[in-house]
């Protein structure tokens, strides 16, 4: 027995949207699942910095003294994850899961006029 549900065919998923709206037309749900996605790249690009600050605040017993000891690789940090916190890349993101949206669609309307076309030939 698994512990993770079954994975669903493309006919199962449902869209975050009305497939007949726009792509371009983003709801507030899709809006945070931009935010997340641009927050967890932001995030990525700068492990190693954010690692290196963690490995140096954990090796002092003391936190204050740790803060103090390693604050510049935090000042570095800060700065990386700021750097890739900007609205252009926010802007990046969305139009990426844009270009998704739409491909999903696509297969999406391929899809209902397969099933028409086949209802029609059996009737």
């Amino acid at each position: 027995m698994s512990l993770y549900p079954p994975k669903k065919s493309f006919e199962e998923v449902e869209l975050n949207t009305n497939p007949n709206l726009p792509p371009w037309l983003i709801t507030p749900k899709e809006e945070k699942i931009i935010f997340e996605r641009w927050r967890k790249k932001a995030f990525a690009k700068c492990d190693d910095l954010i690692k290196a600050y963690v490995e140096c605040s954990n090796s002092y017993s003391n936190p204050v003294e740790g803060m103090k000891k390693c604050d510049s690789i935090n000042k570095e940090s800060l700065g990386c994850v700021a750097k890739y916190q900007k609205m252009e890349y926010l802007d990046i993101e969305r139009d990426i899961y844009i270009k998704e949206k739409a491909e999903k669609q696509k297969l999406y309307k391929e899809l209902l006029n397969r099933k028409q076309k086949e209802q029609e030939l059996k009737n």
